[in-house]
């Protein structure tokens, strides 16, 4: 296995011990079982979760198990070598392999990225930190009344 997927097993395994983890891949590569529809996606995003119905496996070379697309199950195995960026969806801490992003994405701008030189992904998403404690806020539950 390449440093590169162990990277990416670990911080996929931590994520989801804290809670959903959104996984950026290329579903075009010749090893990914995704739906035929998202199969030529090369920004297809997936969210993973322990508390899925269906068990989810986090093996050494990819991630294998059931996900729901449009209410129905499929197989779906995704090797490591296709994920290029893992984050947390609420928060959108997480991190970009920018040497497993696809050469050929179209980021929408005709001189291939961003001003800054940066891709719009490397921008929204920020480094995670190690605390461990949860950076969501509170919810504030002041709207709520009680009914009687």
């Amino acid at each position: 296995m390449t440093q590169d997927n162990k990277d990416k097993q670990d911080f996929l395994n931590e994520m989801l011990s804290k809670g959903d983890a959104m996984v950026c891949l290329d579903a075009r590569q010749p090893d990914v079982e995704v739906p035929k529809a998202h199969k030529t996606n090369p920004m297809l995003n997936l969210v993973i979760s322990l508390n899925f119905r269906r068990p989810i496996d986090v093996l050494e070379d990819g991630i294998y198990g059931s996900l729901s697309f449009g209410g129905r199950p499929h197989k779906c195995v995704i090797p490591f070598t296709s994920v290029w960026a893992i984050y947390e969806p609420d928060s959108q801490k997480g991190q970009v392999w920018e040497a497993s992003i696809p050469e050929d994405i179209d980021w929408g701008n005709p001189e291939g990225g961003t001003p800054s030189g940066e891709t719009p992904v490397k921008q929204s998403l920020r480094s995670v930190t190690g605390s461990g404690k949860s950076d969501k806020p509170k919810r504030d539950r002041s709207h709520l009344r009680v009914i009687k």
